[in-house]
């Protein structure tokens, strides 16, 4: 039987953790893990879409300034890939998430890298621009919305 886990996903803050806008469910495969968005409340468009290292959503303090979602620590990367140049991305890259212009992200991405199990127990995050929007910082810029990925 496949491993499956389901998220629910809030928008998140510099001052803690909003309104639910959906959930997002983790599925093993053949071929690595399906992750299928039933999210609303959107902003229309590309973001960047990611697996944290830890099971928080909260913000953190970096210089002093709260950040949203910065609890939730760096991108799941447990080769350390994603501080080596050349070695590729960071294991908990994902495609990137879409939004239609009615705020719904619904269309399912994959990774051949992960297993649900190997999820438990991180957290899930949607940026607010895509990876690398021309003007927009890399990486997605701000966390918007993220969820916790249950043990």
């Amino acid at each position: 039987m496949a491993d499956e886990a389901t998220v629910r996903v809030n928008k998140i803050s510099a001052n803690g953790i909003g309104v639910a806008i959906g959930t997002i469910t983790i599925k093993d495969t053949g071929h690595g893990v399906t992750i299928s968005p039933n999210l609303k409340s959107v902003p229309p468009g590309k973001h960047g879409f990611h697996i944290h290292q830890k099971p928080n959503c909260g913000p953190g303090k970096k210089g002093g300034k709260s950040i949203a979602g910065l609890q939730a620590g760096g991108h799941y990367d447990p080769t350390g890939a994603g501080a080596k140049r050349g070695q590729g991305k960071p294991h908990g890259d994902l495609p990137e998430l879409i939004a239609g212009a009615d705020g719904r992200a619904v269309k399912p991405v994959m990774s051949s890298k992960l297993t649900v199990a190997k999820l438990r127990g991180r957290s899930i995050m949607v940026h607010r621009y895509g990876e690398n929007e021309p003007g927009k910082p890399k990486g997605g810029g701000p966390r918007f919305a993220c969820g916790v990925i249950p043990n």
